[in-house]
């Protein structure tokens, strides 16, 4: 999995976007700490320093970490003890997050391949049974934000905060990386609740409401 501007394929809650004084954040430790913890519909965990396998109902899902410096690695989920899906998570280098829907019938992946600060990439996948279909729910956001706001020296971010009620709009966090040579754009963020299924954009938050939501809805 690349990022979405290069590749058609696409998936948690990741890491600090900039400075709280100046951007917004997403409420996680640092890519590289030794962190395991699920709350609401949320779990995150640095899989090669902690290997866990969490439930979700009569799912369990982890990351399998592998090759010679476990630089890669595939997300598993499992029903009792079949795979339904095994998919890489190319360069991997930080923490995963994983983030269902109320009706556990979606979920989206985040993950880091350069630490705490990036960059992020998000899968969204729908279930149906033991099916287990991925979807492109990201990719409009992703291409209307990149027309805006883009670094070209390091590309943008994009992170999956929530799901709301109707378990279909998903909230993504789309940021440009917070570092001088991105810009005047350095650490601009906003967010899209999008349609996972279709992934059209329904609505369009600047940081001022995507903050509010994080306070009030904290994951």
């Amino acid at each position: 999995m690349t990022n979405i501007s290069q590749s058609s394929s696409l998936l948690v809650v990741l890491l600090v976007v900039g400075p709280a004084s100046a951007f917004p954040q997403l409420p996680a430790p640092t890519a590289l700490s030794d962190f395991a913890e699920c709350a609401h519909h949320t779990c995150l965990w640095v899989p090669w320093s902690t290997h866990k396998v969490f439930q979700r109902q009569d799912l369990s899902y982890t990351v399998e970490v592998y090759g010679k410096d476990e630089d890669q690695g595939d997300f598993v989920l499992r029903r009792a003890n079949q795979v339904v899906l095994r998919t890489p998570l190319k360069d991997l280098s930080g923490s995963v997050s994983v983030v269902w829907s109320d009706d556990d019938h979606h979920f989206a992946v985040t993950w880091s391949d350069g630490g705490a600060i990036g960059g992020f990439h998000v899968r969204v996948f729908q279930i149906q049974g033991n099916v287990v279909k991925e979807l492109s729910a990201g990719q409009k956001a992703w291409d209307v934000f990149k027309s805006r706001h883009w670094c070209e020296a390091r590309g943008d971010n994009i992170q999956a905060y929530a799901w709301l009620p109707a378990s279909r709009q998903l909230i993504l966090v789309l940021s440009v990386y917070p570092t001088g040579d991105c810009g005047a754009d350095l650490g601009h963020t906003e967010a899209y609740v999008v349609d996972a299924v279709t992934g059209e954009i329904q609505q369009h938050w600047d940081a001022k409401r995507l903050n509010a939501y994080i306070r009030s809805h904290p994951e």
